[in-house]
């Protein structure tokens, strides 16, 4: 990428690295945060939780030319950003600024499994003076707050700054060039843009506890350690060429997306576990199911799949998988259903009797829990599993209360539910149980609940219900998971399923989440949190639907050369995103021109697109 034209153009987009902990650095192109969540160092104190902004930037000056840019009431300052000239991740986020004869070279990352950031320094014709001062906060990474009070320690080449709010949560910062020269002030009122479109908090103070500084000598190179652990500095070259060596390893149906999709598998306890999405969320159950067949099995990495699988079966409670794992929320209907179809999706990969034997457990206290009526969720008479209101992935909710509440059987807890005793079946088989009773009853409960399945058809629409007792003909994404499944629908209504999310839903970008063409339906997601949750199933595009829309379109249409061909099609808008940013957004917009929202990088939407390009390559 080139030079930037203007501030709004150098921070329209994001970088991110992660440190395989739920930590990360974070900023957009040029440097300048736009939002709370952005900073070089968010160290995960409990992995893969409990995140906590150190380090928001450092601030660099060659020879009395500022690099930074920030933006104040009425004001960007320094804007630094008319000095860059390039922008690289490869893999590392690097940015290059030309300053006169002088070409400085920043790049960033993180120590694998540790809350350590390295930012290396190159440069090149540089004379005079070369200072760097490190901003700083002490607060949990979702909200802009007041400042607490920060100390600091000297340090041999560098200091340890310790919040009274969080004394164990120090911050230690690191040279093996420039000498720190402690110099305490407190900058005042950073403005975050992106907060305040979103309606949160956007102002804060900064404190800056001196400065690295030295006299250039033509060509130099060093580097900034900011850890949370480290009480001197690493050998940085040694660990940028493990960590550069390690990400350069990574394989992925689609290059582009292979650091992001590492990104989201974090460490927790002795385990392995799924982010949902960066920033802010933690590993969801629903989210790291429906992820790990696209981050893990198309990638190659069937260890770390069944140490996903392993760290969430454990975490299973009466058949049924938290929904926030971090939280221990067990708030959801389809979260074990996903689970079911993953490890189903692992064997089919990995052949893993030894794992598959450990599982099955876990997986007979799903079949157990929905396969009976229960508190919140369960079987009914005819086979059909209800659910109350806002336990299916439409689950936000404004002032308490759900948006799209869908109480009652939706189609794809159905859909999941008829394919998870199917996939049972094949599971008991291979374990060398298919004889016994139990089998006996995966067969009949899968009869029954395709006889009791067609009840879902509407022919006024030509479509699903989306729920059914009550019926809600609301014309959805949901149905399309439905239509992927062979043998649950007969295929003329397969093949209208198709035509009307097709027509309704389809958009560049994935699918919608409402038909335009409903009252209800709000085409922009932007606003403070109660518009967004508002817009978040009520028309919102997400890009992950566009995975099962592909599974469809190759169970109806058949897998020949012309309709792989189209699927591949239908995924280039979002590659062609993904090859400028490195990842996939949560969602866009439902209307045009489809600007993405929420999370910058979501699990889901790297897995989903992953997963689908392996599948018509």
């Amino acid at each position: 990428m080139t030079s930037f034209q203007s501030y709004q153009e150098a921070t329209a987009r994001e970088w991110l690295v992660g440190n395989g902990l739920g930590g990360y650095a974070s900023s957009t192109l040029c440097g300048s945060n736009t939002r709370a969540y952005h900073g070089l160092l968010v160290a995960a104190l409990q992995p893969p939780k409990d995140r906590w902004l150190l380090l928001s930037f450092l601030d660099e000056e060659i020879d009395g030319h500022h690099l930074a840019s920030h933006q104040y009431p009425g004001a960007i300052y320094p804007q630094g950003y008319r000095y860059i000239k390039e922008f690289r991740q490869d893999p590392f986020p690097r940015i290059c600024y030309e300053v006169g004869k002088a070409r400085v070279e920043k790049t960033v990352f993180m120590i694998r499994g540790e809350n350590t950031t390295i930012v290396r320094y190159r440069i090149t014709g540089g004379e005079g003076s070369f200072s760097i001062a490190p901003l700083m906060h002490s607060r949990s990474f979702h909200s802009a707050r007041p400042l607490p009070l920060l100390q600091q320690k000297k340090l041999a080449g560098g200091a340890l700054i310790r919040s009274s709010e969080r004394p164990d949560a120090p911050i230690m910062l690191h040279s093996d060039g420039p000498d720190f020269r402690a110099e305490e002030r407190v900058y005042y009122n950073f403005e975050y843009e992106a907060e305040r479109s979103r309606g949160l908090a956007w102002k804060e103070d900064l404190f800056s506890p001196g400065r690295f500084q030295m006299d250039l000598s033509g060509e130099d190179e060093f580097a900034i350690a900011a850890s949370a652990w480290r009480s001197s500095m690493p050998d940085w070259r040694s660990e940028m060429a493990r960590e550069r060596s390690r990400l350069e390893a990574l394989k992925a149906p689609l290059p582009e997306l292979a650091m992001a999709a590492d990104s989201f598998l974090v460490r927790r306890g002795a385990g392995l576990s799924i982010i949902a999405g960066y920033h802010w969320f933690d590993d969801w159950g629903r989210d790291a199911m429906i992820s790990l067949p696209g981050l893990l099995l198309s990638t190659g990495r069937i260890e770390e799949a069944a140490g996903v699988l392993r760290s969430f079966a454990s975490a299973m409670k009466g058949g049924v998988l938290p929904n926030d794992l971090g939280a221990q929320s067990y708030n959801t209907v389809d979260a074990s259903l996903w689970f079911v179809r993953a490890v189903a999706a692992y064997f089919e990969q990995s052949g893993d009797l030894q794992l598959l034997e450990e599982l099955w457990p876990a997986l007979l206290a799903v079949y157990s829990r929905y396969s009976r009526a229960g508190e919140g969720f369960g079987a009914d008479e005819d086979g059909l599993i209800f659910s109350d209101a806002a336990l299916t992935w439409m689950d936000a909710r404004v002032d308490g209360r759900p948006v799209t509440g869908r109480a009652g059987k939706c189609c794809e807890i159905n859909a999941l539910w008829y394919l998870a005793l199917k996939d049972m079946q094949k599971l008991q088989k291979a374990l060398g149980r298919g004889g016994g009773t139990r089998g006996s009853d995966f067969t009949r409960l899968a009869k029954k609940v395709k006889a009791s399945y067609g009840r879902f058809w509407n022919s006024e629409t030509g479509c699903l219900f989306d729920v059914i007792d009550h019926e809600d003909a609301s014309i959805r994404p949901n149905q399309i998971i439905a239509a992927g499944i062979d043998g649950l629908l007969p295929d003329v209504m397969r093949q209208s399923v198709l035509e009307t999310v097709t027509r309704e839903l389809l958009t560049p970008y994935g699918l919608r989440t409402l038909s335009p063409r409903d009252p209800r339906y709000i085409g922009r997601y932007e606003g403070g949190p109660a518009s967004r949750d508002a817009a978040y199933h009520q028309g919102t595009v997400w890009p992950w639907l566009m995975g099962p829309y592909i599974d469809a379109l190759l169970s109806i249409k058949g897998r020949s050369k012309a309709v792989r061909s189209q699927a591949r099609e239908l995924l280039r808008p979002l590659l062609s995103l993904a090859a400028g940013t490195g990842t996939l957004p949560e969602v866009f917009d439902g209307s045009s021109p489809h600007r993405p929202g929420g999370c910058v990088s979501q699990a889901w939407s790297v897995a989903e697109v992953l997963r689908a390009w392996k599948k018509v390559s």
